[in-house]
């Protein structure tokens, strides 16, 4: 038995209230890598969580542990990679698609409802739809489905290809959300388990978003550099700055302007931003 300070679900309350929280990319992929090799362990003895949530991750002693295994069950894998189950158990903000569809419907449908019983196949996969929901929810404040307040109507739109899940450009608080991080949610959050990628690859020491100096090596051998909306910003108020200031004959010369995108990108490249 240990003691848990906390839990993941209470974290993000904390972090992302909606007056004064702000999308934070070192805090989301510190929690995200810590998540994945919870689930990493436990995927390693074939065994599918089936109820992954913030609020099953607890924090002991600053590190997060999975808790809960009240409806996790073993892979028969001399069988299946997947675990047959015949009710829907689980948390409908944070259940894959194949955790929700009865892959018997049809048969029932043919036979009659109380002939053929229901049949859910949950695998590895299901576990990585729930975690790409958390992703989710740690960038954007809440889970993908999380605004269809109707829970039947919610299950529903889960299991449905033609709802689109929506990626915008900005996070909690307007801060710009990067494009390696939205591959990997829009990965994980495949409605097909298969294209899913696995927890293997997620935490790979090539998986460009846990791994940003990756990203920065590919920007560099093009001889370019990240760029924030920080940045950028600064760089503008340095040339409007320029334009304004009557000493230094006002708009500068075309020599000048010349001289600006390399000046600039050194200037990035010597403050390390990324």
């Amino acid at each position: 038995m240990e003691i848990g300070e906390s839990d993941l679900n209470r974290i993000l309350q904390n972090r992302i209230h909606p007056d004064d929280g702000k999308f934070d990319i070192s805090f989301t992929r510190h929690y995200w890598r810590e998540m994945l090799e919870c689930v990493a362990a436990v995927h390693e003895y074939d065994i599918v969580h089936s109820d992954l949530k913030p609020a099953n991750f607890l924090l002991v002693q600053g590190r997060l542990k999975l808790i809960d295994f009240g409806i996790a069950n073993a892979i028969d894998t001399n069988n299946t990679v997947n675990v047959h189950r015949d009710t829907n158990v689980g948390t409908p903000n944070y259940m894959s698609p194949e955790s929700l569809q009865d892959t018997n419907a049809d048969q029932r449908a043919a036979a009659g409802a109380g002939s053929v019983a229901k049949l859910m196949k949950i695998g590895k996969p299901s576990d990585v739809w729930s975690l790409g929901i958390i992703l989710y929810q740690m960038t954007y404040g809440k889970p993908p489905f999380g605004h269809i307040q109707n829970q039947w109507n919610r299950c529903m739109a889960i299991v449905n290809p033609s709802v689109q899940i929506s990626y915008p450009d900005t996070g909690i608080g307007g801060v710009s959300v990067p494009a390696c991080l939205k591959r990997v949610m829009k990965s994980c959050l495949n409605r097909e388990p298969a294209q899913r990628p696995t927890i293997e690859q997620l935490l790979s020491d090539r998986e460009p978003f846990l791994n940003p100096d990756i990203q920065l090596e590919k920007w560099e051998a093009q001889g370019a550099v990240p760029m924030t909306e920080h940045v950028l910003e600064q760089i503008l108020m340095k040339i409007v700055q320029r334009c304004r200031d009557p000493a230094r004959g006002g708009i500068p010369t075309d020599e000048e302007v010349k001289n600006y995108p390399k000046a600039f990108l050194d200037r990035v490249r010597t403050l390390h931003m990324v």
